[in-house]
């Protein structure tokens, strides 16, 4: 795909989803001018986890008997 510097700017995410799914995107400047390849970086492939960090499962754990203790306290 090539567009010009112009379109490029008003479709930037368009254009940059486009490369993350390995589609070869051109900007060139003007119709005839020199073009630049928007490309993704081969060590940085998208890496999408839905599950969340270990270490932030440690952070925010609790116990039930921990919430009742501190809130409810009976007399």
């Amino acid at each position: 795909m090539e567009v010009t510097v112009h379109k490029a700017k008003t479709q930037l995410s368009a254009l940059l989803k486009s490369a993350e799914s390995g589609e070869e995107v051109i900007i060139r400047r003007g119709t005839y001018g020199p073009g630049f390849r928007l490309s993704l970086l081969p060590d940085e492939q998208p890496k999408r986890v839905m599950e969340s960090k270990p270490e932030w499962k440690k952070a925010i754990s609790y116990q039930d008997e921990d919430i009742w203790e501190s809130e409810w306290e009976e007399e």
